[in-house]
């Protein structure tokens, strides 16, 4: 057994020091504290003694700037149905969790995990005494009867997600002792800690409480599950299950334990606000022994719309929060109106590649598009007519910088050439490509026309709610209607666009870019090589990727077959040494390829937090993959008194 190897900017580490560091507490001899409103319960018999509900070895978390003082309320928002912000705030909670630098994958709920020679095997130990909110022993068992009864159910779970199989097989997990399990892989999955570190990390853990969900389990409530099921409205009993396990539905149950810092008390459901109150189970404390959280609650008001977020946030009525606030056309009303709201400003730092990059469909079933598409010419052509800079300017306020979709300088998948290639501004060079294209021929009005004498014209498929990008793709139509080419921008909603995508029905997408840190190079590589539907810039040979039967899939070409062996090489690789240059060969074809045209890196964007919160990081990630910013340990934030 080794320990699992890390990443941290450009090095290869062991996580043996970060497995061990922190995984008890050393100073029991000085007993443990609480916070008075749990102390008051203790008092009254309400509650066990705070030494009775914590693990034989809390965790111990380091405060950022100090050791904090009970109480308050963390008042943040949200918008939308399935929003993921009580995930990202109440329920970050895994048996392994990313630190708050975003460097390595440390232990969380689990005291350690050991992974064998080839990554087929990953073996984590619990904490001895963790309890469920409820009061019920966390064990080995639950992660069995979650393997057995749910991932490995197919009627819950018809197929299991890509990063729990391997070798076609879906992982099994086996008790070892009441505080040890192993996850049993039938072949190397180097990626599985990354991957239980993002957001897929919270399903396992939601499914795991088996005291509480066996009685929505028919198999282990024949009698009395039909009752359940007529009394929820539910259709049959897997789908009353899967509302108790799947986002949001999960949410929306006041009886769901958990093992997150607060639990549930107001629920997700059609409500103004959702609340969350401390666990008194948490396993978690301070260097000097206090139980974790600090903040008595959090509570999340559902919003109509971003604007009214906003408004929230100037009036002083959020006290931390990046989402939804932290947009470049919403910062300088945020940065103008710090004193009125009483906040300070954290970075919230994009972790994409591209603020906006354009992706044209070479698997297009129409013909003449498809071949104009499929055209490197053709799109280093496109690439040169963008006057970057001037979007930058107009769009960006000048924070940004000209770079094609690929990682970030000081990653380990930094590629200087291909973050800078076809970037000038140069309309001489644009008609030179575009004509070496072939298209040299133009119809009355100046456009290009086709392989079948038509004018070249497509759209540009974006987000409604996202109108920078739109106002930027209505800029380079103008662009490119200087160098003869008809682009439309198309705003559309999110579903449509991507029910266009899974049929392979799209022209060409305007997105922010992936894979910026190597993280996301490594689980999200989507514009980097044909893996899934919405690798948009070849819709079709992404399909084939996932499933070669799918009837919209097309045979990909050689370059991207060659990319897609590699990332099974990347997915198979027992260390890091061999993920990350399995991934570099793979990214030197992007380079080649060119499938993807970038126009600026995104600048870093701004949240607020109040000016007596402390412990929050002056920089946080933020990125879905990250859960901004449940890994900045927001059970250590408090309010200085």
């Amino acid at each position: 057994m080794q320990h699992v190897r890390i990443l941290r900017r450009q090095v290869v580490s062991t996580v043996a020091a970060a497995i061990l560091m922190g995984a008890g507490w050393a100073g029991v001899a000085f007993g443990f504290e609480e916070s008075p409103e749990l102390k008051a319960l203790v008092d009254a018999g309400k509650l066990p003694a705070v030494e009775k509900r914590l693990p034989k070895e809390p965790l111990v978390l380091t405060p950022l700037e100090s050791v904090g003082t009970y109480g308050g309320t963390w008042r943040t928002a949200t918008f939308g149905g399935g929003d993921s912000e009580i995930e990202r705030s109440i329920g970050y909670t895994r048996l392994v969790r990313w630190n708050p630098e975003w460097t390595e994958v440390i232990p969380d709920i689990a005291k350690s995990v050991e992974v064998n020679d080839n990554a087929t095997e990953y073996t984590f130990t619990l904490r001895e005494g963790t309890r469920w909110s409820d009061g019920e022993p966390f064990t080995a068992d639950d992660l069995v009867w979650w393997n057995e009864n749910v991932l490995r159910n197919t009627k819950i779970t018809p197929a299991a997600p890509n990063w729990l199989t391997a070798g076609g097989e879906t992982v099994k997990v086996e008790k070892l002792a009441d505080d040890k399990v192993i996850f049993k892989f039938a072949a190397p999955n180097g990626l599985f800690l990354m991957n239980m570190a993002t957001v897929r990390g919270s399903d396992i853990l939601a499914a795991a409480p088996a005291h509480y969900l066996k009685q929505f389990h028919k198999d282990f409530n024949p009698d009395g599950i039909d009752a359940l099921v007529k009394a929820a409205g539910a259709t049959d009993w897997v789908q009353l299950f899967n509302n108790k396990i799947g986002f949001p539905g999960r949410w929306r149950d006041l009886g769901r334990p958990t093992l997150d810092a607060w639990v549930l008390t107001a629920p997700y459901n059609g409500t103004t606000q959702v609340v969350g109150e401390r666990n008194p189970y948490y396993a978690k404390v301070d260097t000097a022994g206090n139980q974790l959280p600090y903040f008595d609650r959090i509570t999340i008001d559902v919003m109509q719309d971003t604007q009214a977020i906003i408004l929230k946030a100037i009036s002083g009525e959020i006290d931390m929060q990046n989402r939804f606030i932290e947009t470049t056309d919403a910062r300088t009303v945020i940065v103008q109106n710090q004193e009125k709201g009483g906040y300070g400003l954290f970075i919230a730092r994009p972790a994409w590649s591209n603020a906006l990059l354009i992706t044209l469909n070479q698997t297009h079933k129409n013909p003449a598009l498809r071949a104009v598409f499929s055209n490197k010419d053709f799109r280093i052509g496109l690439s040169y007519a963008i006057n970057r800079e001037e979007l930058n300017q107009l769009i960006y306020a000048g924070q940004a910088k000209p770079y094609q979709a690929a990682p970030r300088e000081g990653t380990a998948l930094y590629d200087e050439k291909m973050a800078t290639q076809y970037l000038e501004y140069n309309v001489d060079l644009a008609n030179q490509y575009l004509d070496k294209a072939g298209l040299t021929k133009h119809d009355a009005e100046g456009y290009r026309l086709g392989q079948d004498g038509k004018r070249i014209t497509f759209a540009i498929d974006a987000l409604t709610g996202s109108p920078i990008q739109v106002d930027a793709l209505e800029m380079i139509q103008r662009y490119w209607r200087a160098v003869g080419i008809d682009m439309q921008p198309r705003p559309a909603e999110r579903s449509l666009i991507f029910s266009r995508l899974q049929n392979n029905e799209n022209d060409g997408l305007g997105w922010v870019g992936g894979g910026g840190y190597d993280f996301l190079g490594l689980l999200d590589p989507k514009w980097y090589f044909p893996h899934e539907y919405e690798s948009s810039f070849a819709t079709a040979w992404g399909l084939y990727y996932q499933n070669p039967k799918d009837p919209n899939a097309q045979e990909p070409s050689p370059a991207a077959k060659k990319q897609m062996d590699l990332y099974r090489q990347v997915q198979e690789a027992p260390t890091l040494e061999k993920q990350l240059a399995a991934m570099k060969e793979l990214l030197a074809i992007t380079r080649d390829e060119f499938y993807v045209i970038g126009t600026n890196l995104e600048p870093d964007r701004v949240g607020i937090v109040k000016t007596n919160m402390r412990n929050v990081p002056k920089v946080i990630p933020s990125t879905s993959f990250y859960m901004t910013p449940g890994p900045a340990k927001p059970e250590t934030f408090y309010y200085q008194q």
